[in-house]
């Protein structure tokens, strides 16, 4: 086993012992259902995660859309294509 292997087969460990110890470790549930406000129309506060995304972040998340919607268009093109590796008609 080279260097670079055993590297990574240390970082995929070190990975897992820290998942698992988030998984396993002590955790406080609580015990009742918890109430999230997730969108008010009449807010006139930061109440609601939509809310906040949508006033914080607005211009994060449309280009975020438009990322994935670029992407999709492009994995749509590649799949539709005739032979791997050509590109046009």
């Amino acid at each position: 086993m080279n260097a670079r292997q055993f590297l990574v087969v240390l970082a995929a460990t070190a990975l897992f012992l820290v998942m698992a110890a988030s998984f396993l470790g002590n955790v406080n549930w609580p015990n009742s259902p918890t109430s999230i406000p997730v969108y008010d129309p009449n807010a006139t506060s930061n109440n609601g995660i939509a809310n906040r995304m949508f006033e914080s972040f607005a211009i994060t998340i449309i280009l975020i859309a438009i990322l994935l919607g670029a992407a999709m268009i492009g994995g749509v093109y590649l799949a539709k294509m005739d032979e791997p590796g050509k590109v046009g008609p």
